[in-house]
């Protein structure tokens, strides 16, 4: 009797939900038309919305605290940068080549304190360790990475006769990009595999009790976080149109995970709109207070701790 009651709520706060999600999916479609001045602004809003869904992978549902999500991120920018600057081949192609490297590291920095197991301070560690050098790395390597300077400045190419290098068109590609991958990490995290996940978050020794290679399972969800992150960031240097040692550091590792707290840890839509609704908040306390924003991510990480673990997510879901 229970289970249908609660299958029951759900149904009945999924139908709810819906007339949101219209009006969400409709507010993001008319920002080029109802303010085309915000069109920069709101491209690297939806960017780091997706960010924060792939650090929210490993973070809220895999339940490892990872250090290096700058680290994955800078990496996609930096691809995109090198392919284009460098060695003056497509922007495309620095999409690929982006994917492969985040593979690569992904599984060199989590394959020992994952499929090792020893333990989820190591894997902290790790990923503290593989951010500081990543970020250090952009400095010593000037020939490189170009150093304190990055690299730049190039704007995306034209696709079907539409120029990308505009916000408007470049924003409706980040939107598209935003929508696929977030609705696949959705999916993904809605299947069965997202249930084993949790599962393993909550009671990793009862589930290899049950038989599930609970370290492929974690294994797989850092990959996906850390191939998410890097492509986020090969779709943020399009519309900077510059790799800087900025991508990679720990102060971008520090507001990602906030966002997560404050939208709420294992949602993906809380962080999504903590990341948007704060990058704009940025936007505006830069022209009061220069300092102001650093100041309310602090307080923000204080209070949703202390007093709203759960995030905004959870709070909203606790008044259903």
């Amino acid at each position: 009797m229970s289970d249908t009651l609660t299958e029951a709520r759900e149904f009945v706060r999924g139908r709810a939900r819906r007339p949101l999600f219209v009006f969400g999916a409709l507010l993001l479609l008319s920002v080029p038309i109802l303010a085309p001045s915000q069109s920069s602004l709101a491209t690297e809003a939806l960017i780091f919305g997706l960010f924060a869904i792939s650090v929210d992978v490993v973070l809220g549902y895999a339940g490892l605290l990872t250090l290096a999500p700058a680290a994955f991120f800078g990496l996609g920018a930096y691809s995109v940068a090198k392919v284009v600057v460098d060695y003056g081949q497509s922007f495309w192609l620095g999409f690929p080549v982006a994917v492969v490297l985040a593979i690569v590291m992904a599984v060199i920095v989590g394959y020992v304190p994952i499929k090792r197991r020893i333990g989820d301070v190591y894997f902290v560690l790790f990923t503290l360790a593989f951010g500081a050098i990543a970020y250090d790395f952009t400095f010593v390597t000037t020939s490189v990475t170009g150093g304190s300077d990055g690299l730049g400045f190039f704007s995306p190419p034209e696709v079907l006769g539409l120029d990308l290098g505009g916000s408007t068109p470049y924003y409706y590609f980040t939107l598209l990009v935003v929508a696929v991958f977030g609705i696949g990490l959705y999916v993904l995290i809605k299947s069965d595999y997202g249930d084993v996940l949790q599962a393993t978050r909550q009671n990793e020794l009862r589930m290899r009790y049950l038989g599930y290679d609970t370290n492929r399972e974690l294994m797989i969800a850092w990959v996906v976080s850390a191939v998410v992150s890097a492509l986020a960031g090969a779709v943020y240097v399009g519309s900077i149109g510059i790799a800087s040692p900025s991508l990679i550091s720990f102060a971008l590792t520090g507001d990602v995970i906030i966002w997560i707290i404050v939208g709420g840890t294992g949602t993906l839509l809380g962080p999504f709109a903590a990341a948007i609704g704060l990058v704009f908040m940025q936007e505006v306390l830069q022209s009061i207070w220069l300092e102001g924003y650093r100041l309310l991510l602090g307080l923000l990480f204080v209070i949703f701790v202390f007093a709203l673990p759960d995030g905004i997510m959870g709070f909203i879901r606790g008044k259903e």
